[in-house]
């Protein structure tokens, strides 16, 4: 269990170190990913639905910027 939270501290860490736009871009990345894989479990075609979701992700986090401690 303290590996655990050790790994997450690291990774936590790292991820708030990064710039405005790397940030954004990463949590529009996991976004998509994580909308394809439920969109994938789901019958029907929905390929416009992961890539909506991680642009619209990316503009509100770089817009908000969640990061700025100012």
């Amino acid at each position: 269990m303290d590996a655990l939270q050790h790994l997450y501290r690291r990774l936590d860490n790292r991820v708030r170190g990064l710039s405005r736009l790397s940030y954004a871009l990463l949590v529009g990345l996991i976004s998509a990913a994580a909308v394809f894989a439920v969109r994938s479990l789901l019958p029907g075609d929905g390929s416009f639905g992961p890539i909506a979701m991680g642009v619209s992700m990316t503009v509100v986090y770089y817009a908000l910027d969640p990061n700025n401690t100012t």
